[in-house]
């Protein structure tokens, strides 16, 4: 054991980086694991290794999130030393294999790095896989600093003391020598523990209290004692620290976002700016989509108050930019991979947020995209993807999943959308109604490039119990915690009426159902046409309703979401008594002005043939609807509701949610277009994309959407 190492500090700091020069860390051909013992514990899964430049270099990261990693800067730099790299695509073609200890096995997952986020200041990137992660665990995050002699372990890929290139991930054990804000002076506890080549980025971890690991630093650089190839003795590092700067998606109380530091998630990206603008970003797109808009204050910083109010102050320190002005003492603030920023209490109830998720994004690109159900004439069926580009258009869809004749009947099914597992993919739920009466929920989640895996069975109920024709079913994220639930109206046959909410599991899967809502008389199901979307921006989903009454009255109601995922009383919004027929109007759902507020939407079939769209944006905090805005309108001749069906989303990813529709023409043709949103929330003119003359039959097909309107 090792516990003094010859020379002083400052001598020791100059001469690390000096030979970093000639890349000391990394390796010139593929090389991996520290020196140490084998690591082959899935404890250490998130331990990765990566590939860069094809055999260019290798390093190793650790992952922090299922769609990021984090490792050292300078594995990405020209010359292999610095620390200052371009957030953006890495240079050279890099491959990242994580929760593989065993490089000659099968285990874990491989992945493309597509994104690299520096940190200022550190030898730290924040680097985004090409998709996330399933089943390895991340590392979490410490947040106090290591004291003097403490004990830390490092897993790396790098070079052993016999091996130029080893297969086994490796372990060593540390001791704290010294710290600076920015990193740590660590040595080998034994001879034996070193780091070397192939070992920069790799996690430097301690034992947390509850049991596993939390990561409190990088590998960096080292004079390589004991390393293959090295005649150096002394087993002296230099680590980056992550203990105190932002890692992961999450802020606790009395957390700063100093200039230059991010929150990450599967879809986006939040910020803090330099120029003093805090800005969610999509990952797939680039695109801004929301921010504090407080741009002009250099060296401004965002805090999560130790009272639960998240602020950016200006560089003084003491002026408050812009303010959330919630008070969630004890709580966090998230980034959830599904794109919003929730602000929740020590309860875990949602408080406020950003209102930019990202909605039936099905290959992880930072856009919404459409999905259908296909029944087949021969009696088979399929799920087609139509990926939206960066205009909004949709490609030719692409077949994301298939069954043969006899496994599934479209006609007793009624479908929903929705990001079940909270992993940022848009996934489908179905009820399906059997001939024997018993009804069973199943989902089918994402795979992240437009396909989905098998069917998972949710919940099942004999006959008897409930009869699927008189089910209307909703998506959305009812109770705040990242998750897609799916809440079902129930029309009872002796005029009664109940609100259900299947809350959803981690896996995707949908528990068994409670009530909340419910009232013997006074609902008609018939007169009543639904949406889903977060009206109050409280961080949950509600129900919005257009209700048509016998007399011609039209109302719109809603249902807003408590934090278990139940619903309280409608609140009564607009009503106009000559709006119209209930019969012409239909309904839809987004965010067509960007404020982080859903609206509600109809769009109206008038009987001379023109057709109009409305928005009803909530008048308040409250969620309710206030006065009709219009905002398109086309002459008679051109539209045919009958022949269309629509889904809302954020086609362009430009944080404004548009309008597709797939429609089908009197010639068997069928065509998707698109109705992007302008800033003011009005419409543009409709852009249409993919069309196919022959193959495609209308009627056959089934557009997915949150809600059954």
């Amino acid at each position: 054991m090792r516990s003094h190492r010859p020379g002083s500090r400052p001598a020791l700091s100059v001469a690390l980086a000096a030979m970093m020069s000639a890349p000391m860390l990394i390796a010139a051909t593929p090389a991996q694991a520290a020196v140490g013992t084998p690591a082959t514990d899935a404890v250490y899964g998130f331990t990765a290794r990566l590939n860069i430049g094809n055999g260019m270099r290798a390093c190793s990261a650790a992952l922090v999130a299922p769609q990021w990693l984090a490792t050292s800067a300078s594995c990405f730099s020209d010359d292999g030393t610095s620390e200052q790299v371009a957030t953006g695509a890495p240079k050279w073609k890099t491959t990242a294999t994580i929760g593989r200890p065993d490089l000659n096995s099968t285990g874990g997952q491989v992945r493309d790095v597509v994104e690299i986020v520096p940190r200022s200041g550190r030898d730290v990137v924040m680097a985004r896989l090409s998709a996330p992660t399933t089943g390895i665990t991340p590392v979490s995050m410490a947040t106090t600093a290591p004291g003097n002699g403490g004990e830390l372990q490092v897993t790396g890929f790098g070079r052993t003391q016999d091996e130029w290139a080893p297969t086994k991930l490796h372990r060593a054990t540390f001791k704290v020598n010294s710290l600076t804000n920015s990193t740590l002076d660590i040595s080998g506890k034994a001879a034996t523990d070193a780091i070397c080549a192939g070992d920069t980025g790799a996690p430097v971890v301690r034992a947390a209290s509850g049991g596993g690991f939390e990561l409190v630093a990088l590998a960096s650089r080292s004079w390589q004692g004991g390393c293959f190839g090295s005649d150096e003795t002394r087993t002296d590092a230099i680590a980056a620290r992550l203990d105190n700067m932002v890692v992961g998606n999450k802020l606790t109380p009395g957390t700063t976002l100093s200039s230059g530091d991010n929150l990450v998630s599967n879809s986006m990206r939040l910020t803090m700016q330099a120029d003093g603008d805090l800005v969610i970003t999509a990952n797939g797109s680039g695109k801004a989509l929301w921010s504090t808009k407080t741009a002009g204050h250099a060296g401004a910083s965002a805090h999560f108050t130790a009272g639960g109010n998240l602020t950016v102050v200006d560089a003084d320190g003491t002026t408050v930019l812009w303010e959330s002005k919630t008070s969630a003492s004890g709580g966090s603030v998230v980034l959830q991979d599904r794109g919003n920023l929730v602000i929740y209490d020590a309860s875990n109830e949602s408080q406020w947020s950003s209102g930019t998720v990202v909605r039936h994004d099905y290959n992880g690109d930072g856009r919404s995209d459409m999905a259908s159900w296909y029944d087949y004439s021969e009696g088979n069926d399929a799920i087609h993807t139509f990926i939206a580009d960066a205009a909004g258009k949709f490609q030719a869809p692409g077949t994301g999943y298939e069954k043969a004749k006899g496994t599934w009947w479209a006609e007793h099914m009624k479908f929903a959308t929705g990001d079940f597992n909270g992993d940022g993919l848009g996934d489908v739920a179905a009820f399906y109604g059997y001939d024997d009466g018993s009804v069973s929920l199943f989902t089918w989640l994402a795979t992240g490039d437009g396909k989905f895996s098998e069917a998972i069975t949710s919940w099942t109920v004999p006959a008897g119990q409930w009869t699927w024709d008189r089910i209307k079913v909703q998506s959305g994220d009812f109770n705040g915690d990242g998750r897609d639930d799916v809440a079902a109206w129930y029309d009872y046959s002796d005029g009664a009426d109940k609100l259900f909410t299947f809350t959803s599991k981690a896996n995707g899967g949908l528990n068994a159902p409670f009530s909340s809502f419910s009232k013997t008389s006074g609902w008609t199901a018939s007169r009543m046409k639904f949406t889903t979307g977060d009206y109050n921006a409280d961080g949950r989903d509600d129900i919005g309703v257009f209700y048509g009454y016998a007399d011609g009255n039209s109302k719109l109601f809603t249902f807003t979401a408590k934090p278990d995922g139940g619903f309280g009383e409608p609140l009564g919004g607009w009503e106009d008594p000559k709006w119209g027929s209930l019969d012409r109007t239909s309904v839809f759902s987004g965010d067509f002005n960007g404020d982080g507020r859903d609206d509600f939407g109809t769009w109206y079939d008038y009987s001379e043939g023109q057709d109009a769209a409305f928005s009803f944006n909530p008048s308040g905090t409250d969620g309710k609807f206030g006065n009709r805005t219009e905002i398109w309108n086309v002459a008679a001749g051109q539209y045919w509701r009958d022949h269309m069906q629509i889904s809302t989303g954020d086609y362009n990813g430009d944080g404004r949610d548009d309008l597709g529709a797939f429609y089908g023409y009197d010639d068997g043709s069928v065509r998707t277009i698109t109705w992007t949103a302008k800033t003011d929330g009005t419409l543009n003119e409709p852009v249409k994309s993919w069309t196919a003359a022959t193959g495609w039959t209308y009627n056959r097909v089934t557009l997915f959407e949150r809600y059954s309107s």
